[in-house]
């Protein structure tokens, strides 16, 4: 028995050695911009011109990889922010993405605070390095009174993203299958699709209800052409339903891109609401639509891009309308500065705070490890 133990722990501790390895990753970013707002004659007492957002990111994982094609990964990511007119990490100013991965030759299976399997799939406008089309950072620049996660107030009454986001990074399980003709599908179940990277407000009545959500992902090459395609569905209990849409063409540094959501409810979901405290229709995004399009051209270090993204709410005034200019350069590997100029519209609010609109212009750098 003395030499049993040791044996069997020695046996245990050997197993790595021959059948896998460890493996570790840690990356980063940080970025900080100033951008300069000039908004219509009614708007500039209520807004102020000069803006100064930051944000930084680490991405840590470690696993053991068992073959070529089978592993475990557990990942860590953290987030901080300044600055921001809407804050959308976990708790506000800063937050955490913990989560398992399990790779196999029969998929791949995400466990924890992860988005739905229909945005992962994804493709739509495409964005110029931190300028995305959806979740558009020109907000940080030209306030949207319809969007908001700020202190103690959340409202969104318009979709801000064309990708199915509303339960964001609330933790669930998604399931990836194998590549299959160019073809993956997703599946994901979240037990409460509430989360403060989310639409959903806390203040509601369906906080605590659960959601899932499918994709559809296709990759194809004509020639000189390569042509990405994505579907997703998401079924939010008691909230709504959402359908999406997106295509993109991408030909020797040029890619052009688009993508559509729609958003519902069902006479099985609650209706619309306010409650106390909160903005009018603070919960409209559960009936409306966006639709977004994009153009890129990389060369060398230098990325520019050019994108539309509207958004609007059903049986209201509630619109957005973003115009955006971006350029990226590269100055080192690890290093990039920014240009960019935007125009936006927000409208639809009862009073002269709850509407905006006005012109931005931006720089900022960004480092990356």
């Amino acid at each position: 028995m003395k030499k049993f133990l040791p044996t069997v722990v020695f046996c245990l501790l050997s197993v790595p050695v021959y059948a896998g390895e460890y493996f570790y990753d840690v990356s980063g970013m940080g970025n900080a911009f100033y951008g300069y707002s000039d908004y219509a004659g009614k708007y500039r007492t209520q807004h102020k011109h000069n803006h100064t957002p930051a944000t930084a990111e680490i991405y840590t994982s470690a696993g053991y990889r068992f073959s070529e094609d089978m592993s475990v990964r557990l990942g860590m990511d953290l987030q901080a922010s300044g600055g921001r007119e809407v804050e959308d990490y976990n708790q506000g100013w800063w937050g955490e993405n913990i989560y398992v991965t399990m790779l196999s030759p029969y998929g791949e299976i995400n466990v924890g605070q992860v988005y739905n399997a229909a945005y992962q799939l994804a493709v739509g406008a495409p964005a110029v390095g931190s300028f995305r089309v959806n979740n558009s950072p020109v907000v940080d620049f030209i306030a949207n009174p319809n969007w908001q996660r700020h202190s103690r107030t959340a409202s969104f009454r318009t979709v801000n993203s064309t990708y199915l986001n509303t339960d964001a990074d609330a933790p669930k399980i998604s399931y990836v299958t194998p590549e299959f003709y160019q073809t993956k599908a997703a599946f994901s179940y979240t037990p409460d699709s509430y989360s403060q990277a989310g639409l959903i407000n806390k203040h509601s009545r369906y906080d605590n209800r659960s959601s899932y959500a499918a994709g559809l992902y296709n990759h194809q090459e004509f020639g000189t052409f390569e042509v990405e395609s994505s579907l997703g569905y998401a079924y939010n209990h008691k909230n709504s339903q959402e359908v999406s849409a997106g295509l993109s063409v991408y030909r020797k540094g040029w890619t052009l891109g688009g993508s559509y959501r729609k958003s519902f409810t069902t006479s099985g979901d609650y209706e619309l609401n306010a409650a106390a405290g909160q903005p009018y229709y603070f919960d409209g995004y559960r009936r409306s639509q966006a639709f977004n399009v994009g153009l890129s051209y990389a060369f060398g270090p230098w990325t520019t891009g050019v994108s539309y993204f509207a958004a609007d709410a059903d049986k209201t005034d509630n619109k957005d309308k973003i115009v955006t200019w971006a350029n990226k350069i590269a100055v080192h590997k690890y290093m990039s500065l920014y240009l960019a100029a935007a125009y936006a519209e927000y409208s639809g609010g009862r009073t002269e705070e709850e509407n905006n609109r006005g012109y931005a212009f931006i720089s900022g750098l960004e480092v990356e490890f």
